[in-house]
């Protein structure tokens, strides 16, 4: 009674793409494998990392190029003054980072924290208030951190973090100024 005006579905569906609606489904089902397929196979210009690795130098002018890093800084504690050694300007020697007081080997981020990097300017020093206040003025860069604001204060317990979890922690500054929070 009720359901004498409703259409069976195989009517709709005829109403909605024709007799040859098994055909629809088919190229349907074609077209999200051949999406599937792409989205696999061609990595997205969004996501660098996702199964795109960098081929190993071939060429000996390649193997030239490539870039050397020198061994790991060894663990142990340094001055001050011991620290600025390691400012990045030296490619035979680590780049290391102190915030917080605690030093960090960034020689793998040498793009970043060597000579000519956009923060080259922490390279060699305790640099935890530039890190918390997200800044590059010279007169930030040190370690006094007693002011902060406790936005401030999370910011640089953000970088540690990130040091942490990507860089190897080769020691403490032994005379270091760093006078915030642990």
């Amino acid at each position: 009674m009720g359901g004498d005006f409703l259409p069976s579905w195989s009517e709709f569906v005829d109403a909605s793409v024709g007799e040859k609606w098994q055909q629809v489904v088919v190229a349907l089902f074609v077209g999200y494998f051949v999406a599937a397929i792409a989205v696999y196979f061609f990595p997205s210009p969004f996501n660098r990392d996702r199964r795109v690795r960098k081929r190993a130098p071939v060429t000996e002018e390649e193997k030239a190029a490539a870039e050397i890093f020198p061994d790991p800084m060894p663990k142990g504690d340094l001055t001050r003054e011991e620290l600025k050694r390691y400012d990045g300007s030296n490619v035979a020697i680590p780049v290391l980072i102190a915030a917080k007081g605690r030093i960090f080997d960034v020689t793998k981020g040498r793009d970043f924290y060597g000579k000519g990097g956009p923060y080259n300017c922490f390279a060699g020093i305790d640099c935890s208030r530039a890190l918390a206040k997200v800044s590059l003025d010279p007169k930030d860069l040190n370690a006094k951190c007693a002011d902060l604001y406790a936005a401030e204060r999370d910011v640089l317990n953000d970088w540690v973090r990130k040091f942490e979890d990507k860089y190897p922690e080769v020691g403490i500054v032994l005379d270091g100024t760093y006078d915030g929070p642990p």
